[in-house]
Order: C-alpha cells, then structure tokens, then sequence
C-alpha cells in the first residue's frame, strides 16, 4: 500500500515514521529542502532513550500525489488554502485529515472522494528538526468515517504498538471534544506563557481555564462536561512539562492555529446568538500577541 503523508511538521513526521515499518510512504513538504534531508538522511525519531531511523520518500507537495491513501497533516491555515486552490492534487482512493480545530468540515461535501475520514491525535510530538522527531508523550489517535466505508481504513490497526488508532462512531462528537482541548489549554498557555501543567497546578490559572471551560461547553451544548473537564486536567496532568503548539508558535513568531480554534468558537456562538464575552476577549488578546511577534520578525 502506498501512504502519502502531506505536511512535514512534528504529526506528519511522526504518521509517516510509524507507517514506514509497514507500508511504502511518502512525505510531501513545502520546501524542497526539507524533502531533499529526508530522503538522504531518513526519518529519525526519539521516544524516551530511544532513537530510531525510518527510510521514507519525500518530494514537495507541488504536483498531484500519487497514492491509495493520503493523511494530510497540515495546520488549519495552510489546509483552507490547499483545499481552496490544490484540491485537483489530492490524489487518493482515500484521504484522511489530522487537524485541530474544525475550520475543514466545511470543505468536505467539495471534496470528490469516496472515503473520507477525520482524526485527532492525542500524542505529544515535537519536530526537533527537517529529519527529526521526539515522541514526547505516547497517546492514541481517534478516527472516524465522515464519507464511505470503515473497512477502507482497516489498515490503522497494523501500526507500531506506540502509535495506536481507536474509532469513534460519531465524528462531531469526537471533534468538539478535542476542540474543548485545544480551547482550554492552547491559548491559555500562549498568552500566559506557561507550559500546560501550570493550567492545572496554580489555582487562579485553573480558574480562568475552568470559566472559559464552561463558556464554550455551553456554546456547544454539551452535557458531558465533567468527564470531559476531567480529561482536559488529564492531559494537563500528563503533558505537565510541555509547551502547546500555540505557545511555541507564538514564541517562534509564526502563525498560530487561533482562527481555527477560538475562531471558530466564535463564529458558533454568533450563529446560535449565545454570548461568549470570555472568548472573544481571549481572542483578542491573542491576535494582540500574534501580531506583535510578527511585528518583531
């Protein structure tokens, strides 16, 4: 089977490492650099004190892709703009999306596609460099069928024991589940400038987490709400020492997956006419922050 991966940041590396002991992959990148590094060197990735190398394909993601299932594994705003303007180059029998966020739903009924699915990835993973991965905290990757049929994506549950995939049935559950993930933590930790632990471990810091909590689980009608609170202090808990993507974005200078994420809370509780005043200030602080990192480029 060949696996077409496209994105070559910390998930993209990590999927196509973990399928490459089984299948023929290929990782589509956006400069030719980083494609050039990956086929001389391989694909190497570090879990606890192990390190393994993994021999992929690479090439730039500047033609159709070839192959019988492509993950796409890019972050929300370079996905609108491939599903906008390169969506005759997504070449698949089948084709699944490892996002944040839920900005994509809307592109999916365009899509020609007979199998379509929709994952969250629960792993820590951070792309030490081009060719370089560090598992930093070992999860499992939910998935579920949007279009076509399950047994299509059979091929998951051969995967290294570190890399796991679970299906879900209902894939808008799934989805606003780990957007109140993202919610709670990424911008929190972003604008605070704190790794997630502190979320949970300094009371007022608990207490904002847990009021925007509330404000966005209200937005979306959840009735879950204390199983999924306790799972956001869970992963919390276990990713203590991490930094979110979103800080990291922030402290590197580039663009953060805030529209995707507290963007898109928004722009539900517009439609529903339900207010968010602890979200939209939020917000507003962190394009606030966002704009001057890019200020100071």
């Amino acid at each position: 089977m060949r696996i077409g991966i496209i994105g070559g940041g910390a998930v993209g590396l990590l999927t196509a490492a973990y399928f490459s002991n089984h299948y023929d992959v290929t990782v589509y990148t956006r400069r030719q650099e980083q494609a050039e590094q990956l086929c001389t060197h391989g694909l190497t990735v570090i879990c606890g004190d192990e390190r393994t190398t993994h021999r992929v394909h690479a090439e730039p993601f500047v033609r159709e892709t070839n192959v019988d299932v492509l993950f796409i594994a890019v972050k929300q705003y370079d996905l609108t703009n491939i599903l906008k303007t390169n969506m005759h180059m997504l070449r698949a029998d089948a084709v699944m999306f490892l996002q944040n966020g839920m900005g994509h739903v809307s592109h999916l009924p365009h899509m020609p596609h007979h199998h379509i699915a929709l994952a969250v990835v629960e792993h820590g993973a951070l792309k030490i460099d081009d060719t370089t991965v560090s598992h930093t905290g070992v999860g499992k990757t939910k998935w579920s069928v949007w279009r076509g049929k399950k047994e299509t994506f059979s091929f998951l549950y051969t995967t290294d024991a570190r890399f796991p995939f679970q299906y879900v049935g209902d894939w808008e559950t799934m989805l606003i589940e780990k957007l109140m993930v993202n919610v709670a933590i990424n911008p929190l930790t972003a604008l605070l400038q704190v790794p997630n632990g502190m979320l949970v471990t300094h009371a007022p810091y608990r207490q904002a987490m847990e009021q925007l909590f509330h404000e966005v689980a209200s937005i979306f009608q959840i009735e879950q709400r204390e199983r999924i609170w306790q799972h956001i202090e869970t992963v919390c808990q276990q990713t203590a020492a991490n930094r979110s993507s979103m800080l990291r974005d922030i402290e590197a200078g580039r663009m953060t997956e805030l529209d995707a994420i507290l963007g898109y809370v928004i722009e539900r509780a517009n439609e529903r006419c339900v207010p968010a005043p602890i979200s939209a200030f939020l917000y507003a602080l962190m394009k606030g922050k966002q704009l001057e990192g890019e200020t100071e480029r």
